[in-house]
């Protein structure tokens, strides 16, 4: 199995991003190499997975859109929207050319991985901390950057247990929207034995804290 940390960041998509699109390259060209090693699996579904109000699996007839954003998708497509952090995930499947098969789940705090049955590609799509900087989207909060130091070390260190078990009423003080899908990923990996893991960034440009890495089973 192999899986990929992505932040849920709309800026990713250069439509998105508009006349900054420039300054977050290097953000998204470690979104794309990532998303690629997932589907380095071959044959087999790859799931998008991200945090979501209102959990469960979205039918594989929607697609990406980011309307909501101000922006239309061009060319134009019909087809029902995604959550937006979920459209994340399609856009950046779409982006590598993924063929393959998709299955999107969205989850909150309470979900669990019962039922799910594991892929051979999982690309998990979630942010750290929204507090650390003034102008972040929650202000500043002196325990956000501690907080997302941690979840690096965990990423960079293959800690499956230990990004799964995040303190869950610090991670939502700290508007941490990427706490529930983490939790719901050690569900689903289970005991499985991790081969190798990468953190390739962790920065937060916005005041909110983004992790790109990837961990092969």
């Amino acid at each position: 199995m192999n899986v990929g940390f992505v932040p849920s960041a709309p800026l990713l998509m250069p439509d998105v991003a508009g006349g900054s699109a420039e300054l977050d390259h290097e953000l998204r060209s470690a979104a794309i190499a990532v998303s690629t090693q997932v589907c380095a699996v071959g044959s087999g579904d790859v799931i998008v997975a991200a945090s979501w109000p209102t959990p469960g699996e979205w039918a594989t007839d929607h697609t990406w859109g980011f309307e909501g954003f101000g922006v239309p998708r061009r060319p134009a497509d019909s087809r029902p929207r995604l959550p937006w952090p979920l459209g994340i995930g399609g856009w950046l499947l779409d982006q590598i050319g993924w063929t393959g098969g998709r299955r999107y789940v969205a989850v909150d705090r309470a979900t669990t991985a019962a039922g799910i049955e594991p892929a051979p590609g999982v690309l998990v799509v979630g942010d750290g901390t929204a507090r650390r900087t003034e102008k972040a989207p929650g202000h500043l909060d002196v325990r956000a950057e501690p907080f997302d130091v941690e979840i690096a070390r965990l990423i960079a260190a293959g800690d499956v247990v230990g990004l799964a078990t995040l303190d869950a009423e610090l991670a939502d003080d700290l508007m941490c929207s990427g706490a529930a899908v983490w939790r719901w990923l050690g569900g689903l990996i289970g005991s499985a034995a991790i081969s190798r893991a990468e953190l390739v960034t962790h920065t937060a440009p916005y005041g909110v804290g983004y992790f790109v890495g990837s961990w092969t089973f």
